[in-house]
């Protein structure tokens, strides 16, 4: 099973994308694919799958930062909207912070933004 909760290994399922090999089709996968880099700790396609509009340093360091200091241990997607070259993903990921061992979870709503074909990460939303 891959790292994004889909029946697949991860080499067929979120892999191809991480190596380059292919673009994901949707912001859901992207989304997946995403988390599936910080599990990994891939933090090149974290930046690279960033929107340029609002990719910075700080966001990668920022996620490089965060990545190492938890073990995350399932995603669930609530809802996935697509309207154009616009998409609306929440989520929420769970993990274990690794210095108190405490068991949390990370609930978004991304939003992403098509590009000449491709899909980019603009921004999340933490929500309650």
């Amino acid at each position: 099973m891959c790292h994004c909760g889909r029946s697949e290994n991860f080499a067929e399922c979120c892999g191809r994308y991480l190596d380059g090999d292919d673009a994901a089709a949707s912001a859901e996968t992207l989304m997946r694919s995403r988390y599936s880099a910080f599990v990994v700790k891939n933090y090149k396609y974290l930046h690279l799958t960033q929107d340029p509009q609002t990719r910075s340093p700080a966001d990668s360091s920022a996620n490089e930062e965060f990545s190492k200091s938890v073990e995350f241990t399932g995603l669930e997607v609530l809802n996935a909207q697509e309207a154009g070259n616009k998409a609306r993903v929440e989520f929420i990921a769970h993990y274990r912070d690794l210095k108190s061992g405490e068991a949390k979870t990370h609930h978004e709503l991304s939003q992403f933004r098509k590009q000449a074909g491709v899909w980019y990460y603009r921004q999340g939303q933490m929500k309650n």
